[in-house]
């Protein structure tokens, strides 16, 4: 393939096929991926294995949850509702509900707690990618940290867990209408008996999207400019970098550390949800009530400025007035079978996420497809859920351990402290440091029991009207006071 890679479409895959602009762009991508791979190799003279498979893949998750799966069939009116991303969301806020991290309270937990701070902005988000997709990488920069989706990250060594231990960031940047782009390079190398942290930076300059095109500095890009071609770190325990995703082995592609997204063993349910749902949704268009009449009875009131209903249609342009016929539509819903099957697909589809049967359902009445609360006996769901949140706090430990190497090279006024010596002491202290909220937690029956609570005076009223009003201690406190009956005094306050 040459330097400059370029790609053609027929007119034929333009004007027949599913989802034009989504076809256009699964090759656009999977040749961009190929590129950055291929590139990737060449910058830094190593081996990297083909992995097309993978990377049809990617591309294929990433069509399903921008709801262009490949089953989509536009002259069979097969759409898609997209509920991939829906399982993405609602696992996601399952997952991270009410997370919270407070790290120690000195210069370098303060320092840490702001780039746990800046995760937790976008935590639900990037969970909801990550379990949607091979994964996520979360890598510190030095000061905050980025993200990189797959195909913008490149593994280059892992151990037989599955654990990465190399990997190539591919990072570009448009900057007065030349690209940049940024190969950076994460590894172990031993210098004889010494083993290093090797962080490789390389950046090249190009008109086109298509090649990286020439070397350049990496001052003339301005993030970039405090960054070293290469450096050599001691005492790194753990790569600097941290992958999140689906934490079930990759059952496609055996010995390859990427992961899948969770839906994954369920493809084929959603392929059928969709043509069920597709089915439903064209029952209600076609049941729309309407007569036939002869057309020479629409022309008639229509020469005659008679108004018809809407409901009635001209047909049998042969037939006379006169023989008075008439044909109705009468449009067959099968509704209650629909939703049926709708629910047995649902089923399934809870059951292979891990989820207890039933957690997703059709409700009859309002036509909503929902995810049910989770109930303290639905053990499924919420060790499902549990198996979910380790990996993800064990993911932001080594962030967060990663982020302090780089505070000791780029902040060296804020000083080392004991817990972050080493990621096996850090993993310890940080450990309580992670709290998550209880997925059975139902709002309405927590105030209910609240209310009891302050009913039999076991709280103080205040204690509820901040919980559960949204009022300031010091609002609720006075609210309270006011409400006090006046002791009454001994001249009724004339004294």
């Amino acid at each position: 393939m040459p330097c400059g890679i370029s790609f053609t479409v027929s007119q034929e895959l333009i004007t027949y096929g599913w989802y034009n602009m989504g076809l256009i762009r699964w090759i656009k991508e999977t040749f961009e991926k190929m590129f950055l791979r291929r590139e990737a190799k060449d910058v830094f003279g190593i081996d990297l294995s083909a992995n097309s498979k993978m990377d049809a893949l990617i591309n294929q998750w990433y069509n399903i949850t921008s709801g262009n799966p490949p089953w989509i069939d536009a002259d069979d009116d097969i759409e898609s509702i997209n509920f991939a991303q829906y399982i993405d969301d609602v696992t996601s806020g399952l997952v991270t509900l009410d997370i919270e991290i407070n790290l120690p309270d000195s210069a370098r937990g303060k320092e840490l707690q702001k780039i746990a701070d800046y995760l937790m902005e976008k935590i639900d988000e990037k969970v909801s990618d990550a379990l949607g997709s091979a994964g996520i990488m979360f890598k510190p920069n030095g000061e905050k940290l980025d993200y990189y989706y797959p195909g913008s990250f490149i593994p280059t060594d892992w151990d037989s867990n599955g654990n990465i231990l190399g990997c190539i960031f591919v990072n570009r940047k448009y900057v007065e209408k030349k690209i940049y782009t940024k190969f950076e390079y994460h590894r172990y190398e031993n210098f004889g008996e010494q083993r290093f942290y090797v962080i490789s930076n390389r950046a090249f300059k190009s008109n086109s999207e298509n090649s990286k095109g020439d070397p350049c500095q990496l001052t003339e890009v301005s993030e970039w400019a405090d960054l070293l071609p290469d450096a050599y770190i001691e005492n790194v325990d753990i790569p600097l970098f941290a992958y999140y995703g689906n934490p079930k082995p990759n059952f496609l592609e055996k010995g390859n550390p990427l992961k899948l997204p969770i839906w994954e063993i369920c493809k084929k349910e959603l392929k059928d949800l969709d043509i069920a749902w597709s089915r439903k949704s064209t029952e209600v268009e076609d049941s729309k009530h309407i007569t036939f009449i002869p057309q020479q009875a629409i022309l008639y009131a229509e020469h005659h400025n008679i108004k018809l209903p809407r409901f009635l249609k001209g047909l049998q342009m042969n037939a006379g007035t006169t023989e008075g016929k008439v044909d109705e539509h009468v449009a067959t819903l099968l509704t209650e079978q629909r939703i049926k099957d709708i629910n047995s697909i649902l089923a399934m589809i809870s059951t292979k996420l891990g989820y207890d049967q039933g957690f997703f359902v059709l409700d009859e009445k309002t036509g909503m497809m929902t995810a049910t609360q989770v109930e303290a006996d639905d053990q499924s769901t919420i060790r499902t859920i549990k198996n979910l949140r380790d990996p993800l706090r064990n993911a932001i430990i080594k962030l967060l351990y990663g982020a302090n190497v780089f505070i000791d090279i780029y902040h060296e006024e804020i000083p080392a402290e004991s817990w972050g010596i080493s990621y096996e002491e850090m993993k310890k202290a940080l450990e309580d440091s992670f709290s998550f909220g209880d997925i059975t937690y139902s709002y309405e029956e927590d105030k209910l029991s609240w209310w009891k609570y302050r009913i039999q005076g076991d709280v103080p009223p205040w204690m509820y009207y901040v919980k559960f009003e949204g009022m300031s201690e010091e609002e609720a406190r006075a609210m309270v006071e006011e409400a006090q009956p006046k002791e009454p005094t001994l001249f009724g306050g004339e004294e």
